[in-house]
């Protein structure tokens, strides 16, 4: 520090000095700014310019281990800049240059960084060289990414979207691989209500990052509003968050008005349709889901949702809720779990008569025949021309004389009967009265099976042993001693009757064929 002339001549000389200085300066400056007019982008650097680069580099190093954040006004970080301004002062050249705005990153003066990093690509340098002087370790299209977010986050925070989207737009432009800029203007192109320009951004995001939810949900909405318009989006979007918050009636609000803004947007309907069943508006939710099905008739789920709001509207809530809960337990095969919701439906609605048909046929198939049958009454009961009810009313009736067990066994078998393949059914009755083998109904059908085959001894054996377990059913006892003659009858038409002789056999022949021609006649043959 030099001490202030006390006289005024001093002063005089001081001030005089301080100007050759300058000048001396001001020429320094100016040869440097020639000389950078002339020196190729692949000559060496002065060595004032390397010098004051290096300087600067070992701050950097000091600085980055110092825990205080970088700054402009830090004592480290200001060595740091004055070295790359020294350097381009020296000489105004790519390398300087970068030199300088990579120190305006590294100390956070991104206005500084984003304007120096720009001009150098636009005089033709690149963002990123081999030839790093300060902090090798950081590329400069990283130290770019971070600048421009920075201060595009600033001007979008501060209301200034426009200039916020073209600080995203160059970075995009200058780092096509970078995925944060696609995702701003993505947004921001969303928030002007632009869903065609936000589009692009997207799709390419999603195209880089395959993984990233976020994207493609962004790309889904901006596929959405280009589809259907902003505002039924918007409201759609709306729907689906107050649904996953629980609230039913503000997701309703908002499909319906999604729905209204735009009345082909058929997922609008959809979702208010299934909002209305959950509120328990079975008349709404029928005509969203008849707006459904008409857009997609082979839509198989909004045809089966359109059933379940009709048969709610006929029958009530809960029975229809109790029977489609019916129907989802039964196709998991919890069969118990299903006859409990199907008899809830009966027992809200006793005149659901396909909730009827569904207690029928589960406590058919869990061996409750007896409730069966009563069931299957009351469906004939509520519907007389149901001859399918009629069929497995009669079913369940015969298998009352099997054990549970051998229910399923025993319906498969006379299945097999009516559709004429005994051989099946044959195999099949065995497996019962193998199962059960004190049923006389098995062993009755076994018979009967026997008896359609012509195997009399086997129909015998069948229904005698029917008759023996139920002697109170007289058509077993008869239907053993048919078969048992049948069975002799058959067996004396393959024996020779003994008690007849030959030559009287022979003399009555041409009696019984007096009107054939000689010729015919066998004892007339050689």
């Amino acid at each position: 520090m030099h001490a202030w002339p006390r006289t005024a001549a001093g002063r005089r000389a001081a001030a005089v000095d301080r100007w050759r200085r300058r000048g001396a300066l001001v020429i320094v400056a100016c040869l440097a700014t020639a000389l950078a007019q002339t020196l190729p982008d692949d000559a060496p650097l002065p060595a004032a310019a390397e010098a004051a680069m290096a300087r600067g580099s070992e701050a950097a190093v000091t600085g980055l281990a110092d825990p205080t954040p970088p700054h402009p006004d830090h004592p480290v970080w200001r060595l740091v800049l004055e070295a790359g301004r020294e350097a381009v002062e020296i000489v105004d050249h790519a390398v300087t240059q970068r030199y300088l705005a990579r120190a305006y990153a590294l100390t956070g003066w991104s206005v500084r960084a984003l304007r120096a990093f720009d001009e150098l690509v636009a005089a033709g340098h690149p963002l990123d060289v081999a030839d790093e002087r300060l902090v090798p370790d950081l590329a400069s299209s990283t130290l770019y990414a971070r600048v421009a977010a920075e201060q595009a986050f600033a001007r979008y925070q501060a209301g200034d979207a426009e200039g916020a989207e073209r600080t995203f737009a160059r970075w995009a432009a200058l780092d096509p691989e970078a995925t944060e800029p696609l995702r701003w203007l993505g947004r921001l192109a969303g928030e002007r209500g632009d869903p065609e320009a936000a589009l692009p951004y997207w799709e390419r995001l999603v195209a880089l990052a395959p993984d990233d939810e976020s994207a493609a949900f962004s790309l889904r909405e901006a596929q959405r509003e280009v589809a259907v318009g902003p505002a039924a989006a918007a409201a759609f979007r709306d729907g689906i968050q107050a649904y996953e918050l629980g609230d039913l009636e503000g997701a309703f609000q908002a499909f319906a008005a999604a729905h209204g803004a735009n009345p082909e947007y058929v997922d609008a309907a959809v979702w208010a349709g299934r909002s209305a069943l959950e509120l328990e508006r079975p008349e709404t939710a029928l005509r969203y889901w008849t707006l459904v099905s008409e857009a997609r008739p082979d839509d198989g789920g909004a045809a089966y949702f359109r059933r379940v709001a009709q048969d709610q509207v006929t029958y009530g809530v809960a029975a229809g809720r109790a029977f489609y809960d019916g129907l989802a337990a039964y196709d998991g095969g919890a069969l118990d779990a299903a006859l409990d919701a199907f008899e809830a439906a009966v027992a809200a609605n006793d005149a659901f008569t396909q909730a009827w048909v569904w207690v029928a046929r589960t406590r058919q198939e869990t061996g409750r025949y007896e409730a069966a049958v009563r069931a299957w009454d009351r469906v004939i009961a509520l519907d007389p021309d149901d001859d399918r009810a009629r069929y497995f009313a009669s079913l369940a009736r015969q298998q009352q004389g099997v054990r549970p067990e051998a229910g399923a066994a025993f319906a498969a078998a006379v299945a097999a009967y009516e559709m004429a393949d005994l051989a099946l059914a044959r195999d099949l009755f065995e497996n019962v009265v193998a199962i059960d083998p004190d049923s006389a109904t098995a062993w009755g059908w076994l018979g009967r099976v026997a008896f359609g085959e012509r195997r009399y001894d086997d129909a015998a054996f069948a229904y005698g042993r029917a008759a023996e377990l139920d002697p109170s059913d007289d058509d077993l006892a008869f239907f053993a001693a048919e078969s048992a003659a049948l069975a002799r009858e058959a067996l004396a038409a393959e024996e020779p009757d003994a008690t007849l002789d030959p030559e009287e056999v022979r003399d009555e022949a041409p009696d019984e064929a007096s009107d054939e021609a000689p010729e015919d006649d066998p004892d007339t043959l050689p």
